[in-house]
């Protein structure tokens, strides 16, 4: 049950199913009730998918696809993702660990499993956000940063309930590496069976909370196996109890509301139909350039 101090919660959606390439995921922003949270336009859930153990190959492009206006944010549970850019970004990021790249005035990028993860095959499991760009941002050029999971502080939070990442935005005197053009968060908790923590967001700040498996109480209610929990913008705090036996993630994100027009259309978000129709025209006349891939030895 809520308590007076707690923050209400506005409501719950499980998302829909959605084909990523070869992958299976649940599609939970944009969803029937809610548009974006903050900045944050698009989230994918990559269920846990077993991989079996292959020799490795160079990606072929096939899945190569463009974006533009926003920061795509890649969150890795389990497994290991490569990333390749047409504005010459490359990285290899572990469990733990982010893929951010600023898209900014249109770059083609793709992402797969890294040749190690390949060769030994094992459990892929990630989110994939997009966080929209102010409009002065969306013209700058692209930008990427691989962040490892030793790059992301973490918080042990009180009486031994288990750990905060501070994986966007701060907490504290705690900064994310991460780049950010809004006030923004997500925070990754990793709370230990028969524990609770509770975390006040500040007013103006929209906030939702992911939980990808298991089960949690969020402020009396039980959500859980890759549900989003929406919250009203107010005053309050957000409780969090895993009343379970196994440690429970829970995934809590969202930052000042977006003030720009917002149109979205395929991969792009931008502010105006005919910044969409630029976007599209853009691409199809080559201009944001072509993937060089690295081949495997």
């Amino acid at each position: 049950m809520k308590t007076a101090q707690q923050r209400s919660i506005k409501g719950s959606y499980s998302g829909m199913n959605s084909k990523v390439g070869e992958l299976l995921v649940n599609r939970l922003l944009p969803g029937l009730n809610v548009h974006a949270i903050g900045p944050y336009v698009f989230l994918d859930h990559l269920y846990p998918t077993a991989q079996k153990a292959k020799k490795p190959e160079s990606p072929s492009g096939k899945f190569a696809h463009p974006h533009r206006g926003i920061a795509t944010f890649t969150y890795i549970f389990s497994g290991s993702l490569e990333h390749y850019d047409s504005h010459g970004g490359h990285g290899i990021v572990e469990a733990g660990g982010a893929q951010w790249m600023k898209a900014g005035n249109g770059v083609v990028h793709d992402e797969h499993n890294s040749p190690e993860f390949q060769r030994t095959g094992g459990i892929l499991h990630a989110l994939q956000f997009w966080i929209n760009l102010p409009a002065v941002h969306k013209a700058e050029e692209p930008d990427y940063l691989a962040v490892q999971a030793n790059d992301i502080p973490e918080i042990e939070l009180p009486e031994h309930a288990g750990t905060l990442r501070v994986v966007i935005g701060s907490l504290g005197d705690r900064q994310s590496p991460v780049k950010t053009y809004s006030k923004q968060y997500l925070y990754h908790i990793i709370l230990q069976p028969k524990s609770k923590f509770t975390l006040t967001i500040p007013l103006k700040q929209e906030t939702a909370a992911f939980i990808p498996v298991g089960e949690v109480n969020v402020n009396g209610q039980d959500f859980g196996k890759s549900e989003l929990v929406t919250f009203h913008l107010e005053d309050g705090e957000i409780e969090l109890v895993n009343r379970g036996i196994s440690p429970a993630d829970i995934i809590l994100f969202g930052g000042e509301q977006y003030a720009e027009p917002i149109v979205a259309e395929g991969p792009f978000v931008m502010n105006s139909r005919t910044e969409i129709a630029q976007a599209y025209n853009d691409f199809f006349a080559g201009k944001y350039g072509t993937i060089t891939y690295k081949s495997i030895e």
